[in-house]
C-alpha cells in the first residue's frame, strides 16, 4: 500500500488492476449510488449540451446523461481499461444509446475530442485529477462557463481521522495508483475552476463531492 505514494499516477499499473476489476465494477461501486445522482444533478444539464464523462469505467452514469441531454445533445465518455470500456460499449447497445453516446477508448491524456463540452463529469477519477496533462487536454475541449463535478476519496487532516484515513486508503487501494493530493483532490482543478468547492461528502467524509465553473483559461 505504502507504494500507492508515488509522484504521479501510474498507467499501466491503473490498466492492469481495472483487468481484474471489470467483471464485478458495477456491483463493488452500488454504494456510490447516490452521489452518482447529485452528481448528475449538479451538472445542470441541458436538452442538447456535450457532457465529458471522464474515466467514464463501465458506463454506469451513460445512460441518466443522455436522458438528461436529449437526442440533440453529446455524452462522449472516455476509458483507458480495454475492459471496463467492453461493458460501457454493451451498456450503450442494450440501453440503445448509440446515437447520443460516443466512447473513447484512450486514456485522458491523450484522447482525441471533437467536440466541445458544455460540462465535465471526473466521478471517483483520482488518478486523473493528479494529471496535469490530462487536465490541460481535457480543458482544450470545453467551452469558458462549462459546469465541472468532481467526486471521489480524499483523506481529512484532523489529528482524529487517522484511522479514518488509514481505512479510506485501504478501501481505495485498488481503484487509484497514487494516494498524493488525497488531502486536496482537487487542486489542479482550481486552475481551471477557481470557485471549486466540495458541496456533500459521503462516509464520515472519507468521501467528496464538488462542482465549479470553469473560466475559460487556466490561472
Amino acid at each position: 500500500m505504502i507504494r500507492n505514494f508515488r509522484r504521479t499516477p501510474d498507467r499501466e499499473l491503473a490498466i492492469a488492476r481495472y483487468r481484474s476489476l471489470a467483471p464485478g465494477y458495477d456491483s463493488s461501486t452500488r454504494f456510490v449510488a447516490r452521489m452518482r445522482r447529485m452528481a448528475i444533478e449538479l451538472l445542470s444539464l441541458r436538452e442538447g449540451d456535450v457532457v465529458l464523462d471522464v474515466a467514464c469505467g463501465t458506463g454506469p452514469m451513460l445512460p441518466d446523461l443522455a436522458r438528461r441531454v436529449g437526442a440533440r445533445g453529446r455524452v462522449i465518455g472516455i476509458e483507458q481499461s480495454p475492459e471496463m470500456i467492453a461493458i460501457a460499449r454493451e451498456r450503450v447497445r442494450r440501453e440503445g444509446l448509440g446515437a447520443v453516446v460516443t466512447l473513447v477508448e484512450a486514456s485522458a491524456e491523450e484522447a482525441s475530442l471533437e467536440h466541445v463540452a458544455d460540462a465535465l463529469l471526473f466521478f471517483y477519477t483520482h488518478d486523473v485529477l493528479q494529471s496535469p496533462p490530462a487536465l490541460e487536454r481535457l480543458f482544450r475541449h470545453a467551452r469558458p462557463g462549462a459546469r465541472v463535478v468532481a467526486a471521489g476519496a480524499r483523506f481529512q487532516r484532523e489529528w482524529w481521522a487517522a484511522p479514518l484515513n488509514l481505512w479510506t486508503a485501504w478501501r481505495a487501494r485498488r481503484y487509484l495508483t497514487t494516494y498524493r493530493g488525497l488531502l486536496r483532490p482537487w487542486r489542479h482543478l482550481e486552475r481551471y475552476c477557481p470557485d471549486f468547492r466540495p458541496v456533500a461528502s459521503n462516509f464520515l467524509g472519507s468521501g467528496y463531492l464538488g462542482a465549479g465553473t470553469f473560466t475559460g483559461a487556466a490561472k
